[in-house]
């Protein structure tokens, strides 16, 4: 079946059984197939001062093939070698038939033909089966059988067999010429012509031009198919990725050449030894026409009567000594005098048959000697070309693998000679990276910085790492330059977990600065306006041992380069024990130590970051405002839920999900210039490190320019329990239940409802740093359709500028 078809078909049977559901794999296979690893950094080009372009190509991560892929690749090797096994044994049959000289007869090899039948059907079974591979890896396959899947269950197996997989197989089919080509390489031409046309020989009336074309032509084209196979899956394993199928050795392409020049003898030869039987039979007919009282129909060996008189074959069909006066043999002579074609002997009958096949193709066909008759020139010249363009592709493929042996070992000494550079080269580069800051744990720009110096390397040009940034495209130098300070924000504690776009608008707030010796940097008790990474130099961070303030016992900690100061500005602008502007006092102070330098950054940047990115950081996934607009209805009135203060209000909404194409869920959007983004983000960080059954579920947010900011959360249908509890006076209110509430909780119920809400609270208190709900009440304890607590509005909490205290 098309696809085309396919897709009708699906749209009638889904719109026959819409109540159905079904299961849809679809956009599991295109979202595999479009998942691909990506590059790091984009290729581009660039030219040095000389002129010479550079290509960059990072190294992408490699796609590891299904199951399903890798077997079939190895299954294309094993079908290769199958079909040379069945060439190879496809001669088999052209030996079955034998003549006796002695009393002048033909007759079957019994046990030969047995062994050539079965071996012939053994190898019948691989085409077989390449023929059901390919037409499970077809697409068509794959549609009618998600089509049965979706349709199974009020549709019969017959009545799908016979209106929809039949013709789809069929048409899959006949729209494969590798297909097609295993069907006609199966088909039994040597079996028709040897046990069918070949029988009736005995019989020498029954040898007429026309039936012996056509045996000879059977015979014959039983070759092509199978060489055509042959020929288009060494092609498909060439073009295949060498990752998939594997570098084939030169030493086995030169095997398989060689082999081709013995499969082409064996070949010839066994034609031979058919035709030469062939030829002795038209002699007889011959020589019985000229004789009086002569039986054609009596040269099968069964028919053999003691009182038959042969003398008369003797004198006119003469091999030893050979008269062409009487009948000329031509190139069959030499098979017909060595006595085979009556012998069981089979290793004497093939190594000769095989030797007059090597000899005559090796030489082009030189040595042989045609008689007048056409046939037998029309096989003496297709020896000659045959051997012809098997020795030219021979010397071709000789020179290409000479040529590439050269090339190989000139590749090779230069590897060797980029190999030793970039050893010379090594603890430069190393010194480099850890002098520009640069962390091992970015194994993709260290790896694409030693790609460039080998590249430079490899085009005979000196990787000068003075001016290495430079010769790097503007993206990579870019980037590399922006991560060299980042590496000194990975090692804060407290920045280690922190969304990448956000650490990079810290970097772009860090400012350079120089402090003199005993300078004062931080003072405790003053606030806390700056925060310090020592570039050079030393820090001492002086703490005072003790509780009394008078106390004269001072604890002196040095901190060097690559060390920070006044980590503690991190936790600030999430605290809500400091109103907004108030700054984080100093619990400890840090003196220079000699010149130091560092990168600062200050508080009132820190606190801009926050408002813009932190916030977005803290998503486990950001929706557009387009996105929520078109889930609730452009925040039309009707998807209203709750309303809290005038400055949020809640809508119901429809999104699309990972898990799920249409999940409904709770929009929190707040009113315009009601709340600081960054009380936004507070709510968002604190309910973002939240994952329990009972705890209502933070999905994402929305923050753009110009646009209230909004979050999400999973919507829980079933009301509160301040619902449940005061019906009449709260029928609706909190989360807009559709439904009215239901009958008075029993008792059992309500401590169901209370051990959840313990279990909620007991989580949060075990986080780090712990939870402390601050409004707590039965309007925040949401229930679902099956009556399970869920604790909401986590968001509004206590955050605490320091990590062993409760947020």
């Amino acid at each position: 079946m098309a696809n085309g078809e396919v897709a009708i078909a699906l749209e009638k049977m889904e719109e026959k059984a819409e109540a159905i559901p079904v299961a849809d794999n679809s956009k599991e296979k295109v979202a595999s197939s479009h998942s691909k690893p990506e590059a790091t950094v984009e290729n581009s080009v660039m030219k040095d001062e000389h002129g010479s372009s550079k290509k960059w190509s990072p190294k992408e991560e490699e796609a590891h093939d299904p199951p399903q892929g890798c077997f079939l690749q190895k299954w294309k090797k094993i079908f290769v070698a199958s079909c040379l096994f069945a060439v190879l044994l496809d001669p088999l049959f052209l030996y079955v038939p034998m003549m006796r000289d002695e009393i002048k007869c033909l007759l079957y090899d019994r046990n030969l033909k047995i062994a050539a039948l079965l071996l012939r059907s053994v190898t019948d079974l691989f085409y077989i089966l390449d023929i059901i591979f390919q037409i499970y890896a077809s697409p068509n396959y794959s549609d009618v059988m998600d089509l049965y899947r979706r349709i199974r269950l009020y549709c019969s197996k017959i009545r799908f067999w016979r209106k929809y997989f039949v013709p789809t197989i069929a048409k899959t089919i006949l729209g494969s010429y590798n297909i097609l080509i295993d069907i006609m390489a199966i088909l039994p031409l040597p079996q028709v012509a040897i046990l069918i046309f070949f029988s009736e020989m005995s019989d020498l009336r029954s040898l007429t031009a026309i039936r012996m074309v056509i045996m000879n032509l059977f015979v014959s084209l039983q070759y092509v198919p199978r060489a055509l196979r042959i020929y288009l899956s060494c092609k498909e394993l060439k073009r295949a990725p060498k990752k998939e199928t594997g570098e084939t050795a030169i030493w086995v392409k030169g095997v398989l050449n060689f082999f081709m020049y013995i499969l082409s003898s064996h070949v010839l030869g066994a034609i031979c030894y058919f035709f030469a039987i062939q030829r002795m039979a038209t002699c007889w007919s011959n020589a019985c026409r000229k004789a009086n009282g002569c039986n054609t129909s009596t040269f099968g060996c069964r028919y053999h009567h003691t009182d038959r008189n042969i003398t008369f074959l003797n004198d006119l069909c003469p091999i030893s000594p050979v008269n062409t006066s009487l009948f000329d043999f031509g190139i069959y002579i030499t098979v017909l005098q060595s006595g085979i074609m009556g012998s069981t002997n089979y290793f004497q009958k093939f190594s000769n048959c095989f030797w007059w096949g090597l000899r005559n193709l090796s030489s082009l066909g030189s040595n042989l000697e045609p008689s007048v008759d056409g046939w037998e020139n029309l096989f003496a010249a297709f020896i000659s070309i045959i051997g012809l363009l098997l020795f030219l592709y021979l010397i071709g493929n000789l020179q290409t693998y000479m040529q590439f042996d050269t090339a190989r070992i000139e590749a090779h000494r230069h590897n060797m000679k980029v190999e030793q550079k970039m050893e010379e080269k090594a603890p430069e580069i190393e010194s480099w990276f850890s002098k520009n800051g640069i962390p091992k744990k970015l194994h993709d720009l260290k790896l694409n910085i030693m790609n460039k110096v080998r590249q430079e390397l490899e085009e005979n040009r000196d990787a000068d790492l003075h001016y290495i940034l430079s010769n790097l495209p503007v993206d990579l130098r870019s980037h590399i330059e922006s991560c060299m300070p980042m590496a000194r924000l990975k090692k804060v504690l407290t920045l280690k977990k922190m969304d990448e776009r956000m650490l990079r608008r810290i970097c772009q707030c860090l400012e350079p600065r120089e402090f003199d010796d005993y300078s004062i940097i931080i003072e405790k008790g003053k606030p806390l306006e700056i925060m310090l990474f020592i570039v050079e130099g030393n820090v001492s961070i002086e703490k005072r041992n003790g509780s009394s303030p008078s106390s004269n016992n001072l604890q002196q900690l040095p901190r060097g380069a690559g060390e920070v100061c006044g980590e503690e500005l991190l936790r600030w602008p999430l605290s809500t024990l400091y109103p907004r502007g108030a700054l984080l006092l100093a619990t400890e102070s840090a003196k220079a130590i000699g010149h130091v330098e560092a990168l600062v950054l200050k508080a009132i940047d820190l606190r801009g970051v926050v408002d813009t990115d932190y916030f977005v950081g803290m998503m486990r996934r950001t929706f557009s405002a387009k996105e929520l607009e078109k889930a609730t209805d452009n925040y039309h009135p009707s998807r209203i839920i709750h309303e809290e203060r005038g400055f949020a209000t809640f809508y119901k909404g429809v999104l699309p999900m990972p898990d799920d194409d249409k999940t409904v869920v709770a929009v929190k959007k707040y009113a315009k210039d009601s709340l600081p983004t960054w009380d936004v983000a507070v709510e968002a960080a604190v309910a973002s490190q939240t994952n329990h059954i009972n705890v209502v579920r933070f999905l994402g947010g929305c923050v753009e320019e110009e646009k209230e900011p909004a979050l999400v959360f999973e919507y829980i249908p079933n009301g509160t329990l301040f619902e449940h509890i005061h019906k009449e006076e709260a029928a609706g209110s909190f989360e807009g239940s559709s439904s009215s509430p239901t009958a008075l909780l029993s008792l059992e119920l309500r401590l169901k409802i209370a051990s959840e809400t313990a279990g909620a609270l007991a989580y949060l208190h075990s986080l780090t740093p712990p939870i402390i709900h601050l409004r707590l009440s039965t309007k925040h304890i949401l229930l679902d359709y099956h009556n399970t607590a869920k604790l909401s509005a986590i968001g509004k909490s206590q955050a605490d500028p320091h990590s062993s205290q409760y947020m």
